[in-house]
């Protein structure tokens, strides 16, 4: 059926398996990203200098390819040499081809590295673990080489690809579980595999055809079928289970864990025989107490382990664990005992009930199991068991060392000693990953990239899935479905209920109930009430919503059983066989591989732009690259071209000719899927570790200390004045809801809500609220260029056409604007001179070199492709009727009608007749040109190829476009223009992006030569035709936004995938680069000293130090430092090799970043945090999704699902959003801390109260306390976040830090302010004559003159000091302007005077329980306090200074002052 297609497309791919390495001019660029889908990381074919670069790569960006490996950069092993015109060499730094490309000892241990937070396990525990990753074979300090090995392969030979990991040379694992073991000497991890020794030979080069014997037959005849339940179950299980059988030596000394069971085993034993006898039932033998039973060659032994999650970057700790009945028993004991008090204190400390309740065990006999991941987050998950009985190579990547050791049945999935069969699926769920229990390795690992060997024999996959195989594999991979699970009210309101902070409140209602405050103790808990149902709300709310958008469903047609069946997606398993062209699917509902037709989709959903890709079907060839990609969990652009990514859109499905439908194969499921990540990685975010908040819980704690002291204290001095035991529990347990405001919590969110708000109403939306106050911090704002400085689309400027100046040479013509000056003729066949033949074979390279689509009669492609192509005014059509095509075959010389394009969408260009200046005939048939055949864009190759054929012609052209700095290799070099390289260096300086154009006539001209032709003999001695000129302009918002950062000094950085000359030259135009001297690396051949020189631009004979990195002119400090991907590579990646300074003068003098891959750009992000950078990052598309969830803040200028996953998502595309979100994170922040200084002085306020009138037996009466509680606190909190941001950036950033002795020692001034002003009214209204004493003890009776005066007192104390710490500018609007604030302050304070004058016998005054007090007196108080506010007003800030700290804590900013000193000596 698919004969025909697989012989072209293995026609196709096979010159790249043998493709020569090549030298190629570049300048110290790394490829930024595969072909339209690849998931590839930044990769490096040569170590090239390039010195022109004007054009990046014409990609779409990768698809979250931080989803797919690990962040951290990886240097490449294939670093190699080349030569610019300067005459400057450039080779490898420090790297051999005998060394590993992953090297697992790349650091001495966990900690030292990324300083992880694990409280229940040791960081010993979490080094000497066995362990395992997502990534088969891989863990978090591995070192990453992100190119595939077949791209590896194609690019420079089988010499360096056959080093690389492959299921050629070996078996169906990657290469690590061949050369590498964790237990290095740094690193005292244990072997992955416990099969046998590690094969540490060299890779033979073997065809991985070779190795595999595909054949028709079913794929139940590889699959070893039956019963789920073992047969020996049902037929003598007292005998199969008999403990005492020696076939299972329970007690042998090679297991010690198992004596420990023995016991457990026999007593339970009869029970269960018994209850088996009676009613058949044998889920009793999926305990953990029968695990040697099933698995006797293969005993649990490891307790813990650790697991990397590549796609989070993220280590976790698996401890097994069993019930103790015993353990138990007492846990439940004390809850009920305390009341419920120890399950609260259990609650909040999950690693202390592990251990109170639970016994540590294996992990293959665990009953439930302790996650802890690297913050210290704390989950217990219960294990899983289910009937399986199928061989292991079913559900995990089967072991296999060693290429003697290939046992073919292992593909067919047949039990064997390394293959066994597993009776018991062991698994359990964490983050929505299935972690299935390994018995070869004894630990819990993951299926997420298993693939079947079998589907690299077509006719296999043809034939589907058995209903057999298909339920095992739903036992497998679970089903097929990305449903979030959402919790109900219930749980969403135990678990808001039970969080200390409204415990907290609980504990305070009771308590005041207790003490007949109902009012107080009312309203407060309508409050919290009101509270917690708003919170559920949102909650419920943003669950639902995500839960919606990763849901998805649909009706599928699936080949099953010879038959064609219409199942729910939800059931669809790896290896279902689907029909893609049916028009009731409009999105991909699993991974797949499209196995026949071609499809042009829209991969937005992961990419972030809205870019039509191609598909085209799978050969034998990519599906066995497919197996080798998911063992690297790579997936490369050799395999892109015919993946179909989960979610992605079907634009269009073609079929192919000769058959019925277009098809796909089912390759992962659910959360497995790539659309799986993404939704994983917006559930779970990464931790935020600001200052701030750390800060603010050690205050609460400081706050809490004195809050027990005041009940110490309290509790003696109700001794002395003999106090019931009941009052005096209850004043003293009163004192602690006091000093730690039970709103405290509350207050600090009120600034960030208004802030989200207002931010929401500017069309910015956050799903992480906490980033809102650390985008106040932000010291250096990272932008990529594309879409985010600059415009999406291009506009093309110009063309320049190759003309020959003599019989020797050639130059380039004038720029010309419009294509009608190109080729002024009637027909392309109307040539004259040689200059004509250039002139039209470059406008036929224009016509037909794209990759554009027709859809629903509107053209769709690359944005590039778009603009080229609308430049030259033609028509585009497919499926051409118009104009017939001939050709001669070489095997009949005689005409027949030219079969258009049978296994490519044909495509037919024409001269349009709605353009009024086209000069071109239409019906001449030489006008009409018909695209044969093409050679999509591939990043590595960085071009594009089509065959073309005129219509009235039997010749075919070739034409390709691509990178400059590329097409000159594959030209004749007597065609190259003798100012190529000055018209280059030009135009890239200006900042355009130049395309290059060649051409040439095949040697045959037949349809049978241009079907077969491979791309290497079309891509060869080819005629260079011309350029291609593109501007590409800036945002509006671009410079405006960047000056209003530079002017708040912060720093600004370009982070692009983009050439560097044109980088520099945009960063230049928009302000982003101010200093003149702009230094650039070159790599040397100085391998021991000075492996890289930094030179100056515009005068390359200017170097930098190459030790000190400073100019040899030591006057000048104003420069700056352009740094590209390989560069960045070298450095970064062989910290040996350079030192600290040296790195740290790179991070904090280079302003671009060039041709940055996306895992360069995570790392860039990481690299200045280890500076004490606070980090954002702004871009628009999946290339930046890596370090937009890495910076502190990330913002998204894509609504793409991808970009979705940034704390910000902006709907207005350009860059002034981040001045918005800088301003409210600012006004939010300062807002914080000035609620929280505010809730301190307002608790040290009443404790002051308080504490005075505990002294006297005495208290504040109910409504007193709601009166200030309510009346004044709440409405003064929320109106004092509600000021706007200031309309400018400061130049200082906000402080975050709470716990200072800048800020302690003047909140302690204020404290004891208060306390003065407080002390001194109480002594002075004893002394009068109208002086009432106090009621010792007298709950009901709290009128006095002490409490009186100190309620009068202290009311105009909170209204005055929220007026003194409501700062308005630089960070906030002046408070004048916040009109909310300014009435409430007046209101406060006016019936606060008005309380003053209730008459003391009227309703209010009974109500308030007041006593008489002279008019004298309240005029002294009104003074009294006016004067407490200027006090507090001056005397604080003037203490501040003198403890300002002399040195920052934050490294950048020591480094930068210390090389400023060394400028002034």
């Amino acid at each position: 059926m698919t004969s025909t297609r697989i012989d072209h497309n293995m026609n196709e791919n096979e010159n790249y398996q043998r493709n020569p390495r090549r030298e190629r001019r570049s300048f110290s660029s790394a490829m930024t990203s595969s072909s339209s889908a690849t998931l590839t990381s930044g990769l490096i074919p040569e170590n090239n200098i390039e010195v022109f670069s004007g054009v990046p790569f014409e990609a779409i960006p990768s698809s979250i390819v931080s989803f797919h490996h690990p962040h951290s950069l990886q240097s490449s092993n294939f670093l190699g040499t080349s030569v610019i015109s300067g005459g400057i060499y450039s080779h490898a730094v420090g790297i051999t081809d005998n060394e590993p490309l992953m090297d697992r000892s790349r650091t001495g241990s966990i900690n030292s590295q990324r300083n992880p937070h694990f409280n229940f396990f040791t960081p010993e525990q979490i080094n000497n673990a066995e362990g395992a990753s997502t990534l088969e074979n891989t863990d978090f300090n591995t070192e990453w080489d992100p190119m595939p090995a077949n791209e590896q392969q194609r690019l420079f030979g089988s010499e360096n690809a056959s080093r690389r990991s492959s299921i050629y040379s070996a078996s169906p694992r990657s290469s690590l579980s061949n050369n590498s073991h964790y237990g290095t000497s740094s690193y005292k991890g244990h072997p992955l595999s416990r099969t046998g020794a590690a094969d540490r030979r060299s890779r033979s080069s073997t065809n991985p055809m070779s190795l595999i014997s595909t054949h028709s037959s079913s794929s139940s005849s590889r699959y070893t079928i039956r019963d789920r339940i073992p047969t020996e179950l049902d037929t003598n299980p007292e005998e199969f289970l008999d403990t005492r059988s020696a076939s299972v030596p329970l007690g042998s000394p090679e297991n010690a864990d198992i004596s420990d069971v023995n016991s457990e085993i026999a007593s339970s034993e009869d029970e269960s025989r018994s209850y088996h006898k009676k009613t058949g039932h044998q889920d009793e033998y999926l305990k953990p107490i029968y695990h040697e039973k099933f698995y006797p060659n293969h005993r649990a032994q490891e307790s813990i382990q650790r697991f990397y999650i590549s796609e989070e970057d993220l280590v976790i700790g698996i401890a097994g664990y069993k019930n103790s009945r015993f353990k138990i028993f007492i846990y439940h004991l004390t809850c009920v005992l305390t009341l419920g008090l120890f399950y609260l204190l259990m609650l909040w400390l999950p690693s202390k009930k592990v251990k109170l309740c639970g016994v540590r065990c294996p992990l293959g006999k665990a009953e439930w199991v302790v996650i802890e991941n690297e913050f210290g987050e704390i989950q217990i998950e219960t294990v899983e068991r289910e009937w399986y009985n199928r061989p292991l190579s079913t559900i995990l990547h089967s072991e296999n060392n060693s290429t003697d050791n290939l046992d073919i049945e292992i593909y067919h999935h047949h039990a064997s000693e390394k293959n066994p069969n597993m009776p018991i699926l062991i698994y359990f769920h964490y983050r929505y990953i299935k972690f299935i229990y390994s018995p070869l390795e004894d630990i819990f690992k993951t299926n997420n990239n298993w693939a079947d060997p079998d589907w690299i024999d077509l006719k296999t996959v043809y034939a589907g899935l058995p209903t057999a195989i298909q339920e095992d594999r739903v036992l497998a991979f679970d089903k097929n479905q990305i449903d979030l699970k959402n919790k109900s009210i219930t749980e969403l309101l135990w678990d808001e209920v039970l969080h200390p902070f409204y415990i907290f409140q609980i504990f305070s209602i009771i308590l005041w109930s207790l003490d007949e405050y109902y009012y107080y103790a009312g309203c407060i808990f309508i409050i919290s009430v009101m509270s917690i149902a708003d919170t559920l709300i949102q909650t419920r709310k943003t669950s639902k919503n995500l839960a919606e958008m990763s849901h998805f469903d649909c009706e599928v047609r699936v080949f099953r059983e010879g038959f064609w069946i219409t199942i729910s997606s939800k059931d669809l398993v790896p290896g279902d066989v689907y029909e893609v062209s049916d028009p009731q699917l409009t999105v991909f509902p699993a991974d797949s591989v499209l196995l026949s037709g071609d499809c042009i989709v829209n991969e937005s959903m992961l990419t972030g732009e809205s870019v039509p890709v191609t598909k085209l079907a799978a050969n034998e060839s990519i599906m066995f690259q497919l197996i080798q990609d998911f063992q690297d969990t790579q997936i490369s652009s050799f395999v892109s071209k015919s993946f179909l990514f989960c979610g992605t859109i079907i634009i269009r499905c073609k079929i192919s000719k000769g058959q019925s439908s277009a098809l796909a194969m089912v390759v992962r499921t659910g959360f497995s899927t790539t659309k799986g990540s993404l939704v994983r990685s917006m559930v779970f975010p990464k931790p935020v570790g600001f200052k701030f908040y750390r800060d603010s819980f050690k205050y609460i704690g400081v706050m809490t200390v004195v809050a027990m002291l005041g009940f110490f204290f309290s509790w003696l001095q109700f001794v002395k004045l003999g106090l019931d035991k009941r009052t005096m529990i209850l004043r003293a347990l009163d004192i602690i809801t006091i000093v730690v405001p039970p709103a405290l919590p509350a207050t600090l969110t009120i600034g960030t809500s208004f802030a989200l708000n207002r931010l929401k109403k500017k069309g910015i939306f956050c799903i992480s609220p906490t980033r809102v106050n650390i985008g106040g911090k932000v010291d250096v704002m990272c932008f990529d260029k594309t879409g985010t400085l600059t415009e999406d689309d291009l506009d093309v400027l110009g063309v320049q056409v190759c003309e020959p100046r003599d019989h020797n040479s050639l130059v380039f013509g004038e720029l010309k604007s419009d294509v009608h000056t190109i080729f002024p003729k009637f027909s392309l066949n109307d040539c004259n001179s040689p200059l004509d033949i250039r002139n039209r074979n470059f406008l036929m390279s224009i016509l037909t070199c794209h990759s554009l689509r027709v859809v629903d009669g509107e053209l769709i492609g690359d944005p590039l492709d778009f603009k080229m192509f609308q430049f030259t005014r033609w028509s585009y059509d497919e499926d051409f009727q118009n104009q017939t095509f001939h050709s001669v075959y070489d095997e009949r010389h005689e005409d027949s009608v030219f079969p258009e394009n049978q296994d490519i969408i044909p495509a037919v260009v024409h001269p349009n007749s709605d353009d009024k200046s086209n000069k071109f005939i239409e019906n001449d048939p030489h006008n009409f040109l018909g695209i044969i055949r093409s050679f999509e864009f591939l990043s590595e190759l960085r071009r594009l190829s089509v065959i073309v054929k005129p219509s009235g012609e039997n010749i075919y052209y070739a034409f390709t476009k691509g990178a400059p700095e590329i097409i000159p290799d594959i030209c004749n070099r007597n065609t190259i223009p003798a100012d190529y390289e000055e018209q280059l260096y030009n135009y890239t300086r200006a900042g355009y992006r130049v395309i290059a154009c060649a051409g040439k006539v095949l040697p045959k001209h037949t349809w049978l030569y241009a079907k077969k032709v491979s791309r290497d003999d079309v891509e060869s001695n080819m005629e260079f035709l011309g350029f291609i000129v593109f501007e590409n302009k800036l945002k509006a918002k671009t410079t405006e936004t960047l000056s209003v950062l530079n002017e708040a000094n912060i720093r600004t950085v370009m982070c692009t995938g983009d050439n560097v000359l044109t980088a520099i030259s945009v960063g230049k135009e928009c302000g982003l680069v101010k200093p003149h001297l702009v230094y650039l690396p070159y790599l040397t051949d100085q391998q021991e000293h000075f492996p890289i020189e930094w030179r100056e631009l515009s005068n390359p004979d200017n170097m930098l130090d190459p030790v000190t990195l400073k100019p040899n002119d030591n006057e000048v400090s104003d420069y700056s430092m352009a740094v590209t991907g390989d560069i960045f590579r070298v450095i970064f990646s062989n910290e040996t090799t350079f030192s600290h300074n040296y790195l740290e003068r790179v991070l904090l003098k280079s302003s671009i970043y060039a041709r940055m891959s996306p895992d360069e750009k995570h790392e860039l992000v990481e690299q200045l945090q280890k500076l004490d950078y606070t980090v954002g990052f702004c871009g628009d598309g999946a290339n930046d999704c890596g370090a937009l969830k890495a910076a502190d803040i990330g913002i998204s200028l894509s609504e793409a699902e991808a970009s979705v996953a940034a704390p910000f998502t902006s709907k207005i595309f350009d860059i002034s959003c981040v001045i918005n979100v800088m301003k409210e994170g600012r006004a939010s922040l300062v807002t914080s801390f000035a609620c929280f200084q505010y809730m301190s002085l307002y608790s040290a306020i009443q404790f002051v109260t308080i504490s005075i009138l505990y002294s006297r037996g005495s208290n504040l009466g109910d409504f007193q306390f709601l009166y200030i509680d309510l009346f004044l606190i709440v409405p003064i909190a929320i109106f004092m976040s509600w000021s706007k941001p200031y309309h400018k950036l400061a130049k200082k950033r906000p402080s975050a830090n709470l716990v200072s002795l800048k800020i302690l020692i003047p909140l302690f001034i204020s404290f004891a302010i208060i306390m003065f002003f407080q002390v001194v009214p109480w002594e002075i209204v004893q002394n009068k004559p109208w002086y009432i004493k106090p009621i010792v003890g007298g709950d009901d009776a709290v009128q006095s003159s002490d409490n009186t005066v100190l309620f009068f007192t202290s009311n105009f104390q909170y209204i005055l000091i929220a007026a003194v710490l409501s700062v308005g500018p630089p960070y906030r609007e002046p408070m004048s302007q916040n009109i909310g604030f300014i009435l409430d302050i007046l209101i406060s304070i006016l019936a606060s005077i008005a309380v003053m004058y209730i008459p003391v016998s009227s309703w209010f005054g009974n109500l308030f329980q007041l006593t008489a007090i002279s008019n004298g007196m309240k005029i002294f108080i009104l003074f009294w306090v006016i004067l407490n506010y200027y006090v507090q007003l001056i005397i604080p800030p003037l203490v501040k200074p003198y403890f300002k700290k002399k040195r920052s804590s934050k490294k950048y900013k020591n480094i930068l002052r210390g090389e400023l000193e060394s400028y002034r000596v």
